[in-house]
């Protein structure tokens, strides 16, 4: 069978939001074939989109930025970022990526699923002590790391060597590929905090379901009320924790998600104006277009046409003996 580089599916999360419904939230769509267990993606900010809003899913992440600077928001607690920082995001945590303004960040996003790394042993030390905990959250490190930390220097050195292999696809690359992130693993576990306890964020799971919930039905009517149902808050005081959490009211940050979504409809389909907006969750097309004007400077299709002149130009020619 031929190797391809995709992620199995996600595994379920062992953070349990107290109060809700945790299960129905769940997020089933993957970001990859099934196969093999490590995905990439080159990413930039704003060329590809402006940000990644608020989420969360059952995989791990890693976060490597290239080039320029940045923002990664872990449980809503924002850290600024720069060429070489890596972020580690464990299974289930929210987090958020948005650019500087008036700068370009290129990142590579990591995505793989901690149980193809796991064993069919029934008393695996690896499983205990690395994977387990770090689908938890128990395993206590800094979760951003910046060049100089012998941590991160470690990290670098396997993301690194993985990226390699999966570049070269020599004969049984999906071996080094792992052996690589199992030194990453190493890493993590070398120089996590012995006995040290990691409280959850009680805020951030509490607005899980919230985020959730935009995410698979962003095109269908979302409430105050209801957003507040699911995170156990009444109407007046979610509407002052996500803004507080967020930097954003809940309204603006559903329209946010829905113009991001129309943004990439836009580029990637010949649907017409009035079938994106439906389909983002607009019920007025005036609506929808004064809102994407504001968002991204000029109308739906206007941006459309743009892109699409954008991708007909032909890519420059490498310059002799380049």
């Amino acid at each position: 069978m031929a190797e391809s580089a995709a992620i199995e599916g996600p595994a379920r999360s062992a953070k349990l939001a107290a109060g809700t419904d945790y299960e129905r939230f769940r997020e089933r769509k993957l970001h990859e074939r099934p196969g093999f267990a490590y995905v990439t993606y080159l990413c930039t900010i704003p060329l590809d989109f402006d940000r990644v809003p608020e989420h969360w899913h059952d995989q791990m992440e890693v976060i490597y930025v290239k080039a320029g600077r940045g923002v990664v928001s872990l449980d809503f607690e924002r850290h600024e970022v720069g060429a070489g920082t890596i972020v580690v995001v464990c299974p289930g945590r929210v987090h958020a990526i948005e650019g500087v303004p008036g700068e370009r960040m290129e990142y590579e996003n990591i995505i793989f699923s901690l149980e193809a790394f796991d064993s069919r042993m029934e008393d695996d030390w690896c499983r205990d002590n690395v994977l387990v905990p770090l689908r938890e959250g128990t395993l206590s490190f800094d979760c951003v790391l910046r060049p100089g930390g012998a941590l991160h220097d470690e990290a670098a050195r396997a993301l690194d060597a993985a990226d390699a292999a999966s570049a070269e696809r020599g004969p049984g690359y999906t071996l080094a590929v792992k052996g690589s992130v199992y030194l990453f693993f190493r890493a993590l576990y070398a120089h996590a905090e012995r006995g040290a306890a990691v409280a959850p964020n009680a805020v951030a799971e509490r607005l899980k379901p919230v985020l959730r919930e935009v995410k698979l039905h962003f095109d269908k009517p979302i409430s105050v009320r209801e957003a507040a149902g699911l995170a156990g808050y009444s109407a007046a005081h979610f509407m002052r924790v996500f803004r507080r959490e967020t930097g954003q009211t809940f309204v603006s940050y559903l329209r946010a998600y829905r113009l991001s979504e129309a943004e990439a409809m836009l580029r990637r389909t010949s649907e017409p104006i009035s079938a994106v907006a439906e389909g983002c969750g607009f019920d007025s097309v005036p609506y929808f277009t004064r809102s994407f004007r504001a968002a991204y400077g000029c109308a739906p299709l206007a941006y459309r046409k743009r892109w699409a002149a954008a991708a007909a130009e032909p890519a420059p020619k490498a310059a002799p003996g380049g």
